[in-house]
């Protein structure tokens, strides 16, 4: 528990949890409902579940896992940040901070959390984006130390944009480019354009060595399941 709740200065704080692993999901409700500062109020395990539940429930905060059933994490949480703005996002999740973590912040998320943390740094987080503030757990914020050196140049992979991040993920998953401009409405000329600036920001020389690349981030989790 994290202090003692002052249940006379305003109701539990609403949460939902929106997550495709049954354990965490049960994990989650089973440490929120052991806890009386918190009132857990539903869950989903798709997108489209997950604006059925926001929209119908009003949480006061959703516990978010960056990736359902291969979806773009940070495309849902504009979205859903779109569809219910008075909710606060956590990201509670396994990807990469260094690749997601500042990404999920700017794009509308109130915290970030590994799920290698301990449950008490759970309750935190969402005690503080609950309060209106934000929340970032031990693997973001040594991203964000790390890049206060002065001169420090930045990671390679931070200079991608969101949509050449998600032509590299597609990629290294085995889409097609006809493939990844369906998937994300482009034209293939613009997905051609992004690999060429993928290739130029990364120093790749060559569409092969892109990739190998590409397909090694994908089996190094790096891209989340």
């Amino acid at each position: 528990m994290i202090g003692t709740p002052d249940t006379a200065s305003h109701p539990p704080y609403r949460i939902a949890v929106v997550d495709d692993h049954p354990i965490i999901i049960s994990a989650v409700r089973l440490l929120l409902e052991g806890e009386p500062e918190f009132e857990w109020v539903g869950k989903a395990e798709s997108v489209e579940e997950s604006m059925e539940l926001l929209v119908s429930t009003k949480p006061d905060a959703v516990v978010l896992d960056l990736w359902l059933g291969g979806n773009d994490g940070i495309e849902m949480i504009k979205c859903l940040k779109q569809l219910v703005p008075s909710a606060a996002l956590l990201c509670y999740t396994m990807n990469d901070a260094t690749l997601y973590g500042e990404r999920a912040i700017l794009a509308g998320a109130s915290g970030y959390l590994s799920k290698k943390e301990p449950q008490e740094k759970l309750l935190e987080a969402l005690k503080t984006i609950c309060e209106g503030g934000c929340y970032m757990g031990q693997d973001l914020m040594r991203c964000v130390f790390s890049g206060l050196t002065v001169g420090k140049p930045r990671l390679r992979h931070e200079t991608l944009s969101d949509r050449e991040l998600q032509v590299l993920r597609l990629l290294g998953q085995g889409a097609s480019n006809q493939e990844i401009a369906s998937q994300l409405g482009l034209s293939q000329k613009t997905v051609n354009s992004h690999r060429e600036n993928i290739k130029h920001k990364l120093g790749i020389a060559n569409s092969s060595e892109l990739l190998r690349h590409a397909i090694l981030l994908v089996e190094q989790g790096k891209f989340g399941k």
